[in-house]
């Protein structure tokens, strides 16, 4: 683990959408990718994300009588987003993955330009490598 860095390991395609893209559109993409989780960006900077976790709290609301086409992905994302940069080290990454009791992290530049993301299977698809 000691010289594995997040940029080996982290997962460079990565779908995002706008703070203001309508929820049914977000949950769509999720659906037709089969992808956990969605970063939310504005001008490629991560502003949040929107997990199937996110979503078990769009369901409740639903069932409170809110339809999904009246709300903005802004109103269920979590934010703001726990970030690694690229030269972040594996150890170090899971060890924040574990005390934020997070799955998922995206990975930024020096600038904070998103990269890719990080998910718990790229920290196991990182420390099984290392052993």
């Amino acid at each position: 683990m000691d010289d594995i860095r997040v940029e080996e390991l982290m997962t460079r395609d990565v779908v995002t959408c706008s703070p203001e893209q309508p929820l049914l559109d977000v949950v769509a993409q999720l659906s037709t990718r089969k992808f956990s989780c969605i970063l939310v960006t504005e001008d490629d900077i991560p502003v949040g994300i929107i997990t199937e976790r996110d979503l078990v709290e769009v369901l409740f609301e639903t069932l409170q009588g809110v339809t999904w086409n009246e709300l903005a992905i802004k109103n269920f994302m979590s934010s703001p987003v726990v970030t690694v940069s690229e030269d972040t080290l594996l150890e170090e990454a899971v060890s924040i993955s574990h005390m934020k009791k997070i799955r998922h992290m995206p990975v930024v530049d020096t600038d904070g330009i998103l990269t890719g993301i990080l998910t718990q299977t790229d920290l196991i698809a990182g420390c099984y490598q290392s052993s």
